[in-house]
């Protein structure tokens, strides 16, 4: 009689899962090739389970320079003594090991606390095994890539204005710059007429606004305000569409002295707390934005509020005194100007708030046991909304960020522990932090070399990579048991997620531009050189637009229309497409991407966003340049570039990322560092359900993807992963 243990074996959960579903996190079925690898269309590859000890990369790259270096050095007790001491990392501002000191894992299990969720970057010490693996192909260390379609001196445009400042700087960092720039920058090459290239609306055209302050010693108006009902509805509006992202408003307090105003001395009440009455207009003027309905005026919508708020707004010194209310004020004012396009304004408004806040010590971990833990925490949810607002506006006028990553000590809670509104909250910081990196780190030049770019980029993968790995677990728990749609603390992640991988691959569309641009009719192209070793790149920023325009159509998926995050995510990723589609034919063949950022932007206009016309306008006017270019190059007979793809790669192009609008990005041929110990108990099944990797499927969410785009690039030493990790390490801790 036949026996059928065998196949019984194979159903038992095994602790030598193969190397996709460690990644993940996903629990493997045991078998070659697994189910999740047959789905998902990946190698699956099985490791020998061994004994294995976790070690930081860094140390490992000095290990293996060292061991370079032996045969130059003669007497066995000078290498010996290499074995023993760990080598010290070169210096930087603040790196992870003098938060920390040595982190070597022998046992190959996590720690605990803040240690457990830090971004270190951990490798395996099997995978010294082999001889250190160089870029899988080939790159011209004399090649550069562009990250500013200019040189310097900064490019301005003129303006007529006679008692306003007559010129507008086009800074690297902005999108909005960075289109006018790409629209100034072809029709110069290609000698459009200049109406098809400048900006027709400029910081603050849209909505002129102005007021009349009120004397300090005159009594606020209260006519003309609403109900306390209608009162209680605006608020919890704005709470609905504020309170998941940013943690503005104490909601115990604000409806505290709503009570008092209500039921009190109305005018008393709004003397006395001023500030407190300011507050409470700004959220009157916010729930009458969000609740805007189509109609066609000058005005901004919730103005009629917003400016009495202002003209009751107190002075500096005033400001500088009222604590809590008197920051989360200054940010609600910031954040209803960068809605209206007063971009500069509210870089103004946003950075009082965080002086004011650094002067009573939020960027700095307070006294619990003095303060209260209530007040500490009000504190820290303050503090990091400030931070996420000041990286947001900050990146999107071009200017530097205000608080410096070195001087913050505050606490913030690891993605796994708390909440998962604290689990998003922690998200967002960390992805604000990893956007301001990258366009301080890649766009702070004209031109840099290829080499180096790229191994920036592989450390801003690889930390995007663990990001995604928190982004798996949130949604996860979500959906868990649930038949929810994707919340809007999660979306809004994900959606600057993708942001932060367009953001960093943009450059390499950038130079094949200028290249294809600098050649046009004069001598022959050199683009091979940039796309042959960065296509995987341009392929994965690519699809983070697609993804981007697939979210924020989504049916169920509730679009944003007063706060400009949603629209600037639409601008965003239609401005990348525009140039990829432009540049490689292939990529957006029969696709329909521009249709979708149209349509998304025609919501918003219908819904009464006339920034939202302006925006399309502008990509409108990019993509009929671009139009103009690929007529010019095919009347040269120019070859037309191809990214390559399953339909285009050949035996030979292993090590190039296949990539199509609807499946994931694979990497064929690969083997990936394994970054878990096999069978560790304490790397728990976290994505143990199918569904859910559908769904993060379909929202462009993989770290096994993201971890194996990391290991193609190669391993070149790069001091940037500390410059990553050592901002994070001293904020973990616990609220």
């Amino acid at each position: 009689m036949t026996t059928v243990a065998p196949k019984q074996r194979k159903l038992k959960r095994t602790s030598n899962a193969c190397v996709a579903c460690r990644q993940s996190k996903i629990k493997c079925t045991g078998e070659e090739p697994c189910a999740n690898c047959q789905r998902r269309r990946v190698e699956c590859r099985f490791l020998e389970s061994v004994s294995k000890v976790m070690v930081p990369e860094r140390y490992l790259r000095e290990l293996q320079g060292k061991a370079s270096d032996r045969p130059r050095q003669q007497g066995q007790q000078g290498q010996h003594q290499q074995v023993q001491q760990q080598p010290t990392p070169p210096t930087v501002k603040r790196t992870s090991a003098s938060a920390f000191g040595s982190e070597v894992d022998v046992e190959g299990t996590h720690s605990s606390g803040g240690e457990n969720s830090r971004l270190g970057l951990m490798a395996d010490v099997d995978s010294l095994g082999s001889q250190p693996e160089e870029i899988p192909f080939l790159v011209d260390s004399a090649r550069t890539i562009w990250t500013s379609p200019f040189t310097l001196p900064s490019r301005i445009i003129k303006k007529n204005h006679k008692s306003k400042r007559n010129w507008t700087w086009l800074a690297p960092t902005s999108t909005w710059s960075f289109t006018a720039r790409l629209k100034l920058m072809i029709a110069e090459k290609l000698h459009v007429q200049p109406q098809h290239s400048e900006p027709e609306l400029f910081d603050g055209d849209l909505y002129p606004i102005q007021w009349s302050p009120v004397p300090a010693g005159e009594h606020p108006d209260i006519s003309n305000l609403p109900s306390l009902d209608h009162a209680l509805y605006l608020f919890n509006t704005v709470k609905f569409h504020l309170g998941h992202n940013f943690r503005i408003i104490h909601e115990e307090e604000f409806l505290r002295n709503l009570d008092k105003f209500y039921y009190g001395d109305a005018v008393q009440q709004a003397s006395r707390c001023r500030i407190w009455f300011v507050q409470f207009l700004l959220v009157l003027a916010f729930g009458n934005a969000f609740l805007m309905r189509t109609r066609n005026s000058a005005d901004p919508p919730g103005c009629k509020f917003f400016l009495r708020a202002m003209a009751l707004m107190p002075d500096h010194t005033a400001l500088s005194r009222g604590g809590f209310v008197a920051i989360e004020v200054l940010a609600l004012t910031g954040l209803y100007l960068y809605s209206i396009d007063h971009r500069s304004s509210a870089h103004v408004y946003i950075g009082h708030a965080i002086r004011i806040a650094q002067m009573d010590g939020m960027h700095t971990q307070l006294p619990e046991d003095e303060l209260g833990p209530e007040t500490v925490a009000r504190s820290r949810n303050l503090w990091w909304t400030l931070y996420v607002l000041d990286r947001q506006i900050s990146s999107s006028v071009g200017a530097s960020m205000t608080p410096q990553d070195s001087d913050i000590t505050t606490l913030l809670d690891p993605p796994n522990a708390g909440s998962q509104s604290d689990a998003t909250l922690s998200l967002s910081v960390r992805l604000s932090h990893l956007l301001s990196y990258i366009l301080s780190s890649i766009y702070k030049g004209d031109e840099t070399q290829l080499g180096t770019f790229l191994e920036t980029t592989r450390s801003i993968l690889h930390v995007l990579a663990g990001h995604a790995r928190e982004i798996e677990r949130i949604i996860h728990l979500k959906f868990q048991n649930s038949v929810d749609t994707m919340p809007k603390g999660t979306r809004y992640i994900t959606l600057l997620y993708h942001q932060c991988v367009i953001v960093a691959t943009r450059p390499l569309l950038l130079s094949v531009l200028k290249e294809r641009l600098q050649k046009l009719g004069h001598g022959a192209e050199d683009w091979h050189s940039i796309v042959a070793p960065t296509n995987a790149l341009i392929s994965a920023g690519i699809k983070s637009a697609a993804k981007t325009l697939q979210i924020l159509t989504d049916e169920d998926s509730l679009l944003e229309v007063f706060l400009p995050f949603d629209m600037e995510f639409t601008y965003g990723a239609s401005m990348h497409v525009i140039m990829a589609g432009a540049l490689f034919p292939n990529v957006t063949e029969g696709q329909d991407y521009i249709k979708d950022a149209y349509a998304i932007l025609d919501q918003m206009i219908q819904r009464g966003n006339r920034l939202a016309a302006a925006r399309k306008s502008e990509l409108v006017q990019l993509e009929k340049l671009f139009q103009e270019l690929a007529l010019r190059i095919e009347r040269r007979g120019l070859e037309t570039l191809i990214l390559p793809g399953p339909s285009h790669s050949d035996p030979g192009a292993d090590h190039l990322l296949r990539f199509d609008g609807n499946d994931d990005a694979t990497l064929p041929g690969t083997d990936p560092i394994p970054l878990s110990v096999a069978g560790d108990p304490a790397s728990p099944s976290v994505l143990a359900q199918a569904p859910n990797l559908d769904f993060l499927d379909s929202i462009g969410i993989s770290s096994y993807d993201f971890f194996t785009l990391v290991d193609q690039i190669g391993h070149p030493e790069s001091m940037s992963m500390n410059v990553l990790d050592s901002a994070h390490n001293d904020w973990e801790g616990s609220i």
